[in-house]
């Protein structure tokens, strides 16, 4: 294997690492050293920075406007908005609670619709992968696939209830304390329910595959060789699945 080609190979890991550090790390840390010098306020504005920069150029370097990028931009815009209009740490964090409760309305909604958002993110992920994206997903909607996205998409809305019965608790309980907690418990339900869009995602691809050969929903020209799920697809999945939810407002 080339230098370059381990490179490429690494690059989610790396990428993971980046995110894990400037979503949780620095929020962290920079709340824990510098809110009795900054403020409670400024403090989590600030906090917020690196990951709301590292999100712009992850967006303009990958130079695609679909379906996964607008949300993360409207996340973006939506996080900077409650931020700065909220006046005070308190207030702040019952935005996130309020916020989140609006994902878990949009999420439940698009359920009842019969469009679950996951179905349009994965269907980015495969698009990457070389699949027509028009045939790719009148499969995705075909039913042995769908009711897996109506499932991962269930998981979306119990962790949104879960985050917000619980941040509403210590936020009652101890006050803009709660801010770490929150760091925390946000990370941790982002982790496992990628790691859960992990695994969905690895059943509707074998679904996809078993109702239609692989070669009728290629580009007839495909710009990057086809490769199965090895773990350098398994990575590239969590680390973007993580990112995606690392930029919504909590």
């Amino acid at each position: 294997m080339t230098p370059e080609s381990m490179v490429k190979y690494l690059r989610p890991t790396l990428m993971l690492i980046l995110d894990f550090v400037l979503f949780f790390i620095f929020p962290l840390v920079f709340w824990e050293l510098f809110r009795d010098m900054a403020g409670d306020y400024p403090t989590m504005i600030i906090s917020t920075l690196p990951g709301i920069l590292y999100s712009l150029y992850r967006f303009n370097d990958s130079g695609k406007l679909n379906y996964t990028g607008i949300c993360v931009i409207l996340n973006l815009v939506a996080g900077i908005l409650v931020d700065l209009l909220s006046g005070s740490a308190l207030q702040l964090l019952w935005n996130n609670v309020f916020y989140s409760a609006s994902l878990l309305v949009i999420y439940s909604v698009s359920m009842a619709a019969r469009k679950p958002l996951y179905l349009y993110f994965t269907l980015d992920l495969m698009a990457l992968r070389g699949y027509d994206r028009k045939t790719t997903k009148e499969l995705l909607f075909e039913k042995k696939t769908f009711k897996l996205f109506q499932l991962i998409t269930l998981i979306y809305c119990v962790n949104e209830l879960i985050y917000i019965v619980c941040l509403s608790r210590w936020i009652m309980k101890y006050g803009v304390e709660a801010y770490r907690f929150d760091i925390l418990l946000d990370k941790s339900l982002n982790i496992m329910l990628s790691g859960a869009s992990v695994v969905v995602f690895f059943f509707i691809h074998q679904a996809v595959n078993e109702i239609t050969p692989l070669k009728k929903i290629t580009l007839t020209k495909p710009r990057r060789k086809l490769i199965s799920l090895t773990s350098y697809w398994t990575s590239f999945h969590f680390e973007r699945t993580y990112f995606y939810f690392s930029t919504h407002k909590r």
